[in-house]
């Protein structure tokens, strides 16, 4: 009977942060994430275009942020990096260049996988180098056996499933500048 109990409240407890949200309040809390977004400068800025993009079902808008964050993160001053974290910041752009052509030549489904692997290395970066904003580190534990990805936000705006499952996740962690 415990056993059962157990699987129950687990279950309830992975439901209830993955409701799914009428598109009216999604296109409310859009607007203030890009809005947000164009704050932010650089390779972030065009990470969380590319995380809407993905959240409003926009491949078109993936594709071009995709290409934008390929321009920035070759523009981030690699002297302004602390030496500790210089090593692994060279290592993660390899990664997060493949990542980024391969989300150019994708549909969206496909470009919401890549994002998955992607999303890992911007919070990875954005913990070698910081952000001049805070940054919320949020998680979906029903994507692909669960899948973290970065936001200005706090409020959960899913890019794994759009409007299946839009607000499926937790802040799982806070940045702070």
């Amino acid at each position: 009977m415990k056993k059962y109990l157990l699987s129950f409240i687990i279950l309830s407890f992975i439901f209830s942060a993955c409701e799914s949200t009428p598109k009216s309040q999604k296109a409310a809390s859009t607007e203030t994430t890009q809005t947000a977004a164009r704050s932010t400068e650089g390779w972030l800025g065009s990470y969380m275009q590319l995380k809407d993009a993905l959240v409003n079902e926009q491949q078109d808008l993936a594709v071009q942020a995709a290409t934008e964050f390929l321009n920035q993160i070759s523009l981030i001053d690699k002297s302004a990096i602390a030496e500790a974290n210089l090593k692994a910041f060279e290592a993660l752009l390899p990664g997060i260049d493949y990542d980024l052509n391969q989300i150019v030549n994708l549909e969206i489904e496909e470009q919401r996988i890549v994002f998955k692997a992607l999303s890992e290395k911007a919070v990875q970066l954005t913990r070698l180098i910081g952000s001049i904003e805070t940054v919320y580190v949020q998680f979906c534990p029903m994507y692909a056996g669960g899948a973290a990805w970065l936001s200005l936000n706090e409020e959960i705006r899913n890019p794994f499933y759009g409007d299946k499952m839009l607000t499926c996740g937790v802040v799982q962690e806070t940045l702070n500048p």
